[in-house]
């Protein structure tokens, strides 16, 4: 999924009044989780190691770290923060449990399929 298919997705879904830049800093905050927590837990290249950030300038067709049908992890958490924007907390609290969903299927799919980095501890005698 693009940047910009995940920003018409939620406003197709949910109308709202969310700036477009407040949404794609929401965005590249879940791509900085999902590199963190996720993707640097695993073997990878040297340019994995560049942490994704998008801004206003950020070109709508950039594809996004969790590729389909774990796509959706972007699209609950915009969710959920435009219900936190308007203060509506039972849609927030079904939005975040969606998110929630989707990023534990995420991570699963993720750490099934890559080999996980080694981590070899040692003792200072």
């Amino acid at each position: 999924m693009t940047l910009q298919e995940v920003l018409d997705m939620v406003d197709q879904l949910k109308p709202n009044m969310m700036k477009r830049s407040v949404k794609i800093r929401f965005i590249s905050e879940l791509e900085g989780k999902i590199h963190q927590e996720i993707l640097m837990k695993h073997v990878h290249s040297a340019e994995d190691e560049i942490l994704p950030v998008y801004d206003d300038d950020t070109d709508g067709s950039t594809e996004l770290l969790a590729n389909p049908p774990y796509d959706m992890v972007y699209v609950y958490y915009l969710m959920s923060k435009v219900d936190m924007q308007n203060q509506e907390e039972d849609k927030e609290s079904n939005d975040r449990a969606r998110f929630e969903n989707a990023w534990g299927d995420f991570d699963d799919y993720y750490t099934r399929t890559h080999m996980p980095m080694t981590v070899f501890p040692y003792f200072k005698l």
